[in-house]
């Protein structure tokens, strides 16, 4: 009887076992401690916490910008302790700010797994007791099964030597945005860390890499970890981005003294309380844009209402567009190789609030039916599109067609000539640098995108008086959103804007079948039900359906625009 109660344990055991390593929410929700005034308490994630670690999980990698004291470092410490115990071999790095914020953060996930049960815990015959660590010290440990943990500064006088030698299968960056030399260790880890973790991916381990902080400024010791954010919000490199304000979390802004308590700790600076709590970068020496505009900007962001996949990008909608109003679409072209991306910004001209924008790495052809579909959605324009280089491939296309060709803005040159496009010239460009920054300044409420909110933020007035982004980082849509407020501030009295016109019907039609990434059944059915006003012929739904029948998913509606212009 006896044996039998053993062997029931034992099975127990295994079960629960199996049961922790498949489900990291279950086995946080159940066996991870932290410490706490008074005792140690069950951790028990909130939603955005579980939300992270299921990026993690799935993207591997992950830009985290949070506001301070939310238990976004605990919940990836509990990962830590995870991964370590039921995967061998495995090797964590955390680098943090500075030697005691290293030595908290490995502390505490040691901390983690000593809690835990004794049967839980990697058994060797190495060690006196057989299970749990066989090796710590204040800033590293190894467990029984051969896992590692490594925590590290960055030494400013060899960032270059970060966590060398470890074959990091996974990368914690604690507080990035505050971190000296950042940059340089990042660059030397990448090879490293690259074929470590494509070990990790072969024999099914997890891995990835996350970057955590609170925001710092724009330029200096926290530009690395702004453009690492800036990117992943843009969809450029393989971050995926996450944003966590205390407001969305329930149980803090349900709390009536949180708030104000953190502020206290920070002294009531409402620079300090800006970063920490309220997620805001604020610009450096050198920046064009004052702090407060910096701050007003953000703060005047918010979601697309929908965000249209079109080519190698994306397109953000803030407001559908309104009969009767009149549009400045600000075009800013760039080649497909490079680090630039092609632009649009779309304002309201009565209001001046912004209501679409695109940035998207594509052909200049591909990009040249981005702007036809934007000024298809927001039919009554004014095009203005920057002129110079590519851009004047884009202005040929447009005026060659008819459809289009009304809507260009015309630059004028001497006192009789007009010619397509706007020239960035040493005369303009001062002038739709003084624009932007006299409507920002005045009223950054019309700002609603993140990635516009944030490149504004980032322009700096370099020692030659040249306004642009930083190094390593990009104003494309900055630029676009420029030559929108030059054409409003200084030359809206040559536009005679009518505002009462009726829309063109291929305008409202288009806009109907814009869901590029949408299933293809959907775009037949708009197709069948609107081809009776749009005269298409029976073979181009043909077309849709043998399309259906051989994708069975999405389709590009710009094959399909092809036949309607």
């Amino acid at each position: 009887m006896a044996t039998q109660t053993k062997k029931q344990k034992y099975n127990k055991y295994i079960i629960e076992y199996l049961n922790c390593k498949n489900d990291f929410h279950y086995f946080c929700e159940n066996y991870i401690y932290i410490e706490m005034p008074g005792g140690d308490i069950l951790l028990k994630p909130y939603k955005k916490q579980k939300e992270l670690i299921d990026i993690i999980n799935v993207d591997k990698k992950c830009v985290v910008l949070k506001s301070r004291q939310i238990g976004i470092s605990t919940i990836t410490q509990a990962y830590c302790a995870w991964l370590s115990i039921f995967y061998d071999n495995t090797t964590i790095g955390l680098i943090s700010k500075d030697g005691k914020e290293a030595t908290d953060f490995a502390r505490t996930i040691r901390g983690m797994i000593e809690k835990l049960p004794v049967w839980m815990k990697p058994m060797s015959a190495k060690t006196e007791d057989g299970r749990g660590f066989a090796k710590k010290t204040e800033q590293s440990f190894i467990l029984t099964n051969g896992s590692k943990v490594y925590a590290s500064t960055v030494n400013p006088q060899a960032p270059g030597k970060t966590l060398r030698g470890k074959a990091i299968t996974f990368l914690v960056i604690d507080e990035a945005a505050w971190i000296y030399g950042i940059e340089e260790a990042w660059t030397s880890m990448v090879p490293a860390l690259s074929t470590s973790q494509t070990h990790a991916r072969k024999n099914n381990v997890p891995y990835g890499t996350i970057i955590l902080s609170t925001p710092n400024k724009t330029t200096g010791i926290g530009a690395w970890y702004f453009n690492r954010y800036t990117n992943a919000i843009n969809n450029a490199g393989s971050f995926r981005p996450f944003i966590i304000h205390w407001k969305m979390i329930p149980e803090l802004a349900d709390e009536p003294t949180w708030y104000s308590q953190q502020c206290e700790m920070f002294d009531n600076d409402p620079k300090k309380i800006a970063q920490e709590l309220d997620l805001k970068f604020l610009p450096s020496e050198g920046s064009f844009f004052e702090s407060h505009t910096v701050e007003a900007v953000q703060n005047a962001k918010k979601e697309p209402i929908e965000i249209i996949k079109l080519f190698n990008g994306d397109a953000w909608v803030f407001e559908k567009s309104i009969e009767g109003r009149h549009y400045l679409i600000g075009v800013d072209t760039a080649s497909e190789h490079g680090e630039d991306k092609s632009a649009i910004a779309i304002f309201d001209y009565q209001t001046l609030d912004q209501v679409w924008e695109y940035k998207g790495k594509c052909k200049v052809k591909d990009f040249t039916k981005v702007v036809k579909v934007a000024c298809s959605l927001y039919r009554q324009n004014t095009l203005i599109i920057e002129s110079n280089s590519y851009g004047n491939q884009v202005v040929e296309e447009i005026d060659e067609s008819p459809d289009f060709s009304l809507m260009l803005y015309k630059e004028k040159r001497g006192e009789q000539k007009l010619v397509n496009g706007l020239s960035t010239n040493i005369k303009t460009r001062p002038l739709m640098i003084d624009a932007l920054y006299s409507y920002v300044t005045q009223y950054p409420e019309i700002i609603k995108s993140e990635r516009l909110a944030l490149e504004l933020a980032g322009l700096v007035s370099k020692k030659n008086g040249r306004v642009e982004a930083d190094s390593a980082m990009h104003d494309d849509l900055a630029m676009a959103c420029a030559l929108c407020m030059y054409v409003k501030k200084y030359d809206s009295s040559r536009l005679l804007i009518e505002t009462d016109n009726e829309p063109n019907e291929k305008s409202i039609e288009i806009s109907k079948i814009i869901g590029m990434n949408e299933d293809l059944k959907h775009n037949i059915n708009i197709f069948e039900e609107h081809d009776p006003d749009r005269n298409l012929n029976s073979e181009l739904i043909k077309e849709l359906k043998s399309n259906w029948g051989e994708q069975g998913g999405s389709i590009n509606i710009f094959d399909i625009m092809s036949d309607i212009y």
